[in-house]
């Protein structure tokens, strides 16, 4: 019976350290899936936080306006992200327009800088440089104003007579909300879309005459304006 029992014994304890072998190999091997699956994710994460630093870009909308309107110019933008989803963004642009209506006529021209962020509500997580972002700008135009024609009224608000005035330089400043998109079209090229409400602030003014026409602003100048940039930008890194 002895040589039986040991028989017995010896296979039972190989019986559990077979088992205990296959437990360490199923063991290491999800080891090893987890660890490489960790690591994607990592490698991803690590291009996702890098993805999109320095971004230079035109503006096609003002251009393909000029054609319909007094309004011609340019306008170019750099766009670099200094941290998470926060993009510090500088304008620059220069334009010449005329204003013709309500018996005024005047002319502008000269140059406008906007400084200000973006902010990423929501990004694509395989290329973070695509998304929606909000911002804001503030922004400050130089120009030469030429009033070449305006209306002296009465007191009972008819217009008797017209003046004019040389050419002089002007200032303005005004806030920018900024709303848009910025998506991939091919290689590093992107389209860059915003819609612009903008709060008038103030200007300096020629004979005590508010403008009625700003570089970088627009014409009626009221409270609230809207501007448009529809640009094509060229990602560095």
């Amino acid at each position: 019976m002895k040589p039986l029992r040991t028989y017995i014994s010896l296979l039972a304890i190989s019986t559990i350290g077979l088992q205990a072998h296959a437990q360490e190999d199923s063991i290491a091997l999800e080891t090893k899936v987890l660890v490489k699956e960790t690591q994607s994710i990592a490698d991803s994460l690590k291009g996702y936080k890098k993805a999109g630093n320095l971004f230079v870009g035109v503006d096609l909308f003002n251009p393909v306006m000029s054609a319909f309107t007094d309004k011609q110019g340019a306008q170019a933008m750099v766009s670099y992200r200094v941290y998470k989803k926060w993009n510090a963004v500088l304008e620059v642009g220069y334009e010449k327009n005329h204003y013709d209506e309500l018996d005024w006529n005047v002319d502008v021209n000269g140059i406008y800088g906007k400084i200000g962020f973006n902010w990423f509500v929501s990004q694509d997580y395989q290329d973070a440089s695509n998304g929606f972002y909000t911002g804001m700008r503030f922004a400050y135009a130089a120009y030469e104003q030429t009033i070449n024609q305006y209306p002296i009224r009465t007191s009972g608000n008819q217009v008797d007579q017209f003046g004019s005035l040389p050419s002089a330089n002007a200032s303005s400043y005004w806030i920018e909300l900024v709303g848009g998109a910025r998506v991939k079209l091919l290689s590093n090229f992107y389209a860059d879309v915003s819609i612009r409400p903008e709060i008038y602030v103030g200007s300096s003014k020629q004979e005590d005459i508010d403008p009625l026409v700003i570089p970088g602003y627009g014409k009626d100048i009221g409270p609230i304006n809207f501007s448009v940039f529809w640009g094509i930008t060229y990602k560095f890194f």
